[in-house]
């Protein structure tokens, strides 16, 4: 017997006690109908849903986000005939068990926590119909790739998941994944998963499904269509034209803050929904999804919030280079300062004017031409970093920091080098990157962590012992971060070993307030 907790939350996300004693069962089909009334259920018949969707990736981003909006998706359709379309998801992991495993013991059900300042709701999720983990599942994968019903694969699987070379935007076939996969193993990268499964389609005369991904990468319909490509053309040319001429890649920008589940937020979904759940989700109030138009079947996400257009370039540049590039930011310099949540660190005046600033004042000018308030995206950006009851982890958002500083980071900065501008708020963002992964500062704290080149970071920083001409010098020989022309600015290399110095001489707030000495943003 354990105490659950039942009713509305205080400011910190945490339950207010009202108790009451009860068995905690666990989240099922058969605990729906005895949740929390407060709690929103799916308003469709669970069971008879089925699968028409296989989502590569089964990490929290994916349940608080494509999914959520997929079941509400799936409730406007049935609302106007009664019977669920069959946009049920096959969710694969590809690396841990954990969650899956979590999932399968709750047939597929979680929980999405909403928290805004104002206090948290939970609604419960029933779209994701078959938990899978990739080397474990693999004949279920097989089977499922030849369902004639199936007609959408969407990814979140991070930017290193593509296996791109990020100076071409070719498939990287001296990725270790690659490699495997070329030599006749059962497939470990995504680019020859996707392939293998679309040449069985083909081999069967099933027609493709569309391929959307969803990660935070420019053009990333366009790079997976040139991964997968690539990896196709060193199996079999019929089958590269194939896919060239058959398979949709639709680019597509999503944004939501879905920090990593805790303990803390377990026994939240469990006193708000009155069971226990073992793999809940939290997110922010704020959600957006724009779509590239694509032909074929898929659900109603329009009916959901999303939004299709013809181009999603603009909206992918302004998430990508603001959200994306001032959080990279936010965590290399947070974490040298000494703070865990974005939250916190956006408390410190001096990060959340340099944020602000790096924002308006340089990421700003290298996107292209639109209609969008750039300057209101800014500011709505800051308030839902200062949510105070979202404790999205530095140490997360940082994660694999090496596979996104340059979409997010060294991209803009290459615009603002060619158009002659100065970029100090920008290069210190990248300087302190390079120290937080050498493991050098005294903080201790590095972002390497599930970074595929940890192993050759933390060398760089015990090489270089402090020295900070060099320890640029060793970084920018990494091609795959730093790509062929960045390393040939010298004045770039300049002002980046300063960068450096100021960092270990001054401390990460005292580095910040030098490089914002000048005017301030308009």
């Amino acid at each position: 017997m354990t105490i659950a907790m039942r009713g509305a939350t205080a400011w910190d996300g945490a339950p207010q006690p009202r108790p009451r004693l009860a068995y905690q069962a666990r989240l099922s089909l058969a605990s729906l109908k005895a949740l929390a009334p407060n709690v929103k259920c799916p308003r469709y018949e669970v069971q008879a849903l089925r699968t028409g969707i296989l989502h590569l990736g089964c990490g929290a981003f994916h349940r608080a986000h494509q999914a959520l909006m997929t079941q509400r998706a799936i409730e406007a359709e049935t609302g106007r005939s009664g019977i669920p379309p069959p946009w049920g998801i096959a969710a694969l992991s590809l690396r841990s068990s954990d969650v899956v495993d979590g999932l399968a013991r709750q047939q597929g059900l979680y929980t999405v926590l909403e928290r805004g300042p104002e206090g948290c709701t939970a609604e419960v999720v029933g779209a994701l119909r078959e938990p899978m983990q990739a080397q474990r599942d693999g004949e279920r994968l097989a089977r499922l790739m030849l369902d004639a019903d199936l007609h959408l694969v969407t990814l979140t699987v991070t930017g290193s998941g593509y296996c791109a070379d990020p100076a071409s935007g070719r498939l990287d076939c001296r990725n270790q994944a690659v490699t495997a996969d070329l030599q006749g193993m059962r497939p470990r990268s995504v680019p020859g998963l996707l392939v293998q499964a679309l040449a069985r389609r083909r081999a069967a005369g099933l027609p493709p499904p569309v391929c959307l991904p969803c990660d935070n990468l420019p053009r990333n319909g366009r790079l997976l269509r040139q991964v997968c490509l690539d990896m196709a053309a060193l199996r079999s040319d019929m089958l590269a034209g194939w896919i060239e001429r058959h398979v949709q890649f639709p680019c597509s920008m999503v944004d939501r803050i879905v920090p990593a589940a805790s303990a803390a937020d377990r026994a939240l979904a469990a006193g708000l929904i009155g069971v226990q759940d073992a793999v809940p989700v939290t997110t922010e109030p704020f959600s957006q999804w724009v779509i590239e138009r694509f032909h074929g079947p898929r659900p109603c996400w329009e009916m959901a919030g999303a939004e299709f257009v013809d181009d999603v370039a603009p909206w992918e540049a302004s998430k990508l280079r603001l959200l994306n590039g001032g959080h990279l930011a936010l965590a290399c310099l947070g974490l040298l300062a000494g703070f865990t949540t974005v939250a916190e660190a956006m408390d410190e005046p001096v990060l959340s004017t340099y944020v602000l600033r790096l924002l308006v004042d340089e990421q700003r000018l290298t996107l292209p031409p639109s209609d969008h308030d750039i300057r209101a995206y800014a500011f709505q950006l800051l308030e839902r970093w200062r949510n105070p009851a979202i404790a999205h982890q530095l140490e997360r958002v940082g994660r694999n920091a090496s596979g996104k500083l340059y979409a997010r980071l060294l991209a803009g900065l290459l615009i603002q080098l060619d158009a002659g501008r100065p970029a100090p708020l920008t290069v210190l963002a990248v300087a302190a990157w390079i120290w937080c992964a050498s493991g050098r500062h005294e903080t201790g704290r590095t972002l390497v962590a599930e970074d595929h080149l940890e192993r050759e970071s933390l060398r760089l920083g015990r090489d270089c012992e402090g020295d900070a001409q060099r320890l640029v010098h060793g970084f920018l020989g990494l091609r795959e971060v730093f790509g062929d022309d960045l390393p040939q600015r010298k004045g770039f290399v300049r002002q980046l070993v300063h960068a450096v110095r100021d960092l270990q001489k001054d401390g990460a707030l005292g580095a910040v307030s030098a490089a914002l000495r000048g005017e301030p943003a308009e």
